[in-house]
């Protein structure tokens, strides 16, 4: 799974860490190679909110199966 922070340091000057509420665009696969992509607003450390993210888009999209890409929008 590939993080993509160029939009936000862009915009913030800076790379994204810590607690926050986060903008996450997530870009999952049911491995037959039809992508989807949801986003999701968590607040929380960024770790643990790419983690629920994950979470919430295989639990929303049952054919889900891997996330290929998390980008963490500004």
């Amino acid at each position: 799974m590939k993080t993509e922070t160029t939009q936000y340091e862009f915009s913030h000057g800076k790379k994204p860490k810590g607690y926050g509420a986060w903008m996450l665009e997530v870009t999952g696969t049911d491995g037959n190679g039809s992508y989807t992509t949801e986003t999701y607003q968590i607040t929380d450390k960024l770790g643990d909110a790419k983690k629920a993210a994950v979470r919430r888009m295989k639990a929303e999209i049952g054919a889900v199966k891997n996330v290929v890409e998390i980008t963490v929008m500004p």
